[in-house]
């Protein structure tokens, strides 16, 4: 039962919090920004494995569409899967990492300094065959990007000023090897 997988994820992100918040200093996202992700882990049993994740999510301003945050995440990761009787599994997943933030816009383009980041949430696997899985999952997404700096000047010192929360709502392809 020890198995390595390689999986990608699509799905739309929905901001939340101060990320969302269209007061001024906060976030000031739309929501239905498009988020995928790139994962590899290993199975040591039938119900755990542990793995690391690339996500990569950007999020248009609500009153703006020409400014966008992109969203970079890394971050290791546990999944528990609850055995059933059948090919479908649900589990829990558990994760933590870096976030950085990138804000664009049609003449520059800004990168924070990377700050630390949970994940966590849920899904269902589906098995049809030894080696293919089909994943729905729902992630909560916390990164402590309120203090991470953007730039500096001589005068002045600018920072992110909101905390980056979202939900990721995906689906995914896996590919198991022996």
């Amino acid at each position: 039962y020890q198995r390595t997988a390689v999986s990608g994820y699509l799905g739309k992100g929905l901001p939340v919090g101060q990320f969302s918040d269209s007061r001024d200093g906060y976030g000031n996202h739309a929501d239905g920004a498009i988020d995928w992700a790139v994962e590899i882990e290993h199975f040591a049993g039938r119900t755990a494995s542990i793995g690391f994740s690339i996500a990569n999510t950007e999020y248009s301003d609500k009153d703006d569409p020409a400014l966008k945050t992109q969203v970079s995440t890394y971050s290791g990761f546990v999944r528990i899967v609850v055995p059933t009787a059948t090919a479908i599994r649900p589990y829990l997943r558990f994760g933590m990492g870096g976030v950085q933030l990138e804000f664009l816009d049609p003449e520059s383009r800004e990168d924070s300094d990377y700050e630390f980041s949970l994940q966590g949430g849920g899904g269902l696997l589906w098995l049809p065959v030894r080696w293919l899985g089909f994943n729905a999952q729902a992630l909560y997404y916390h990164g402590d990007t309120d203090d991470s700096v953007v730039f500096t000047t001589p005068e002045e010192i600018v920072v992110v000023g909101f905390d980056t929360e979202y939900w990721a709502f995906s689906a995914g392809v896996s590919l198991f090897f022996p």
